[in-house]
């Protein structure tokens, strides 16, 4: 029988270094291949030993992964999540006296900033950088780490508590450092330092990690969508590093400032299908991502739309069977081509696409005779398929929706990645009810 269960609650973790260079991926292994003196090892560390995600049986011989009607995601993702509901099923770990006070301090930020979006912490240490800025004033722990939540080159934060200390750098009482670590580093150095706090804006562990962002009109349904799926805790900001761009400025939680690109975002309908010309608005925005470089330090890019009922815990478990390449893999979501309000990419595609746009751009413009009447979707698929001969692998189990002919996309109910439009809050929150909140479905 099939049962369901959900997302696990994330808690405080070990530093994970960001994404350099590296050997790329083995296959994903099954939950009974996981090694214990992994688990063992954190344990004796006093860290705790429940992972936030957990990775699927390989797929059976004879089996492509990711082609459409093979049972690569195990149809609806059943199959597939026994080594996650290993994890989330199995008692809890015993926990040390350090983890309990790791976890303590976790919690002391979490209800001073009232967000609870931190990633690891620790009392009395440094953690060494580039010193961006030093923040005065700042009231508490969790600001500071909010602060460097809202400036995309910060990847550590340091909080002087009140130790009579009144130097306006860092180190001083109530000030806030923001730091950059160059993405290429393996782990960020971290020296004992009595009377402050450090950590990390955002909680790097998981395996298959995102970086997710969203183009947002700066009022209207957009925008109360963005704030639900804040106070919620879905769609993007359940991924490990989130972004939101729009063309304003604006403070929309604690931690959540909107990256401004100059356009009106306004567009023209046209083109052989009748799609809206965007492909000049999200070059801005692809630029300001790239320029931001959070991506670099995460596994996948997702670009997912506002009104698009995403769930990143079922994306996990469906890029498991997408390994990464040297040349790069990017999902096609739909049987007829590339469908924008999910745009999933690897971080070796993406460092393609960074680098090869304005070849597509200068290639396309010669083909077209000028600007070609397609949308970003478009482009983005032409670009990477045809130009940057990126790997393109299709998966059937991404996105439902109308244009793509998926009967009962409105249901929500089939245990997609992702369902698309939900224009209204009611019928957002309708839909995630009815996919049980991104439950994934497990074999008993």
């Amino acid at each position: 029988k099939v049962v369901s269960a959900s997302p696990s609650v994330r808690q405080a973790q070990p530093l994970r270094s960001p994404r350099a260079p590296r050997a790329m991926p083995s296959p994903p292994c099954c939950a009974g291949e996981m090694a214990s003196d992994e688990t063992s090892r954190r344990e004796e560390e006093g860290f705790l030993a429940a992972d936030a995600a957990a990775v699927p049986p390989r797929p059976r011989a004879g089996q492509k992964p990711g082609r459409a009607g093979a049972a690569v995601a195990c149809g609806v993702l059943a199959a597939c999540t026994v080594a996650l509901h290993w994890q989330i099923t199995r008692p809890p770990a015993k926990v040390s006296t350090s983890s309990l006070a790791v976890v303590g301090l976790a919690e002391k930020l979490s209800s001073a900033s009232d967000m609870g979006r931190c990633g690891w912490s620790e009392e009395h240490m440094d953690f060494q950088g580039t010193d961006i800025a030093h923040l005065s004033n700042i009231s508490d722990a969790g600001t500071c780490c909010a602060q460097c939540q809202e400036n995309p080159r910060c990847r550590v934060w340091m909080y002087g508590e009140k130790e009579g200390n009144s130097d306006f750098t860092d180190g001083g009482d109530r000030v806030c450092t923001l730091r950059f670590v160059d993405p290429s580093s393996k782990f960020v150095d971290k020296k004992p330092r009595w009377g402050v706090v450090s950590g990390l804006p955002f909680d790097w562990v998981r395996h298959n990690s995102l970086f997710c962002f969203a183009l947002m009109q700066p009022r209207g349904y957009e925008r109360e969508l963005i704030a639900l799926q804040h106070r919620k805790r879905w769609s993007l900001f359940d991924c490990d590093e989130y972004q939101v761009v729009s063309n304003e400025s604006m403070q929309l939680a604690p931690g959540l400032r909107t990256v401004a690109i100059t356009s009106d975002l306004k567009c023209e309908k046209g083109g052989e299908f009748g799609t809206a010309l965007n492909n000049d608005i999200f070059a801005l925005v692809w630029k300001q991502v790239i320029d931001g470089g959070r991506y670099k330090y995460n596994d996948w890019t997702v670009k997912v739309d506002p009104d698009c009922a995403f769930f990143p815990q079922r994306l996990r478990v469906a890029v498991a069977f997408h390994p990464d390449t040297y040349h790069g893999i990017y999902l096609n979501n739909c049987k007829f081509g590339l469908h924008g309000p999910l745009e999933i990419l690897s971080g070796a595609a993406m460092d393609i696409w960074s680098a090869g746009y304005e070849r597509c751009r200068l290639h396309f413009n010669e083909v077209c005779s000028g600007p070609c009447l397609w949308g970003e979707d478009m482009f983005f698929d032409q670009c990477m398929l045809k130009v940057l001969q990126v790997h393109r692998s299709d998966d059937w189990n991404l996105l439902s929706e109308p244009h793509c002919d998926n009967p009962g996309w409105e249901k929500c109910s089939d245990h997609k990645v992702a369902f698309h439009p939900f224009k209204t809050t009611s019928k957002y929150e309708e839909c995630v009810a009815a996919a049980d909140y991104g439950s994934l479905p497990l074999v008993a």
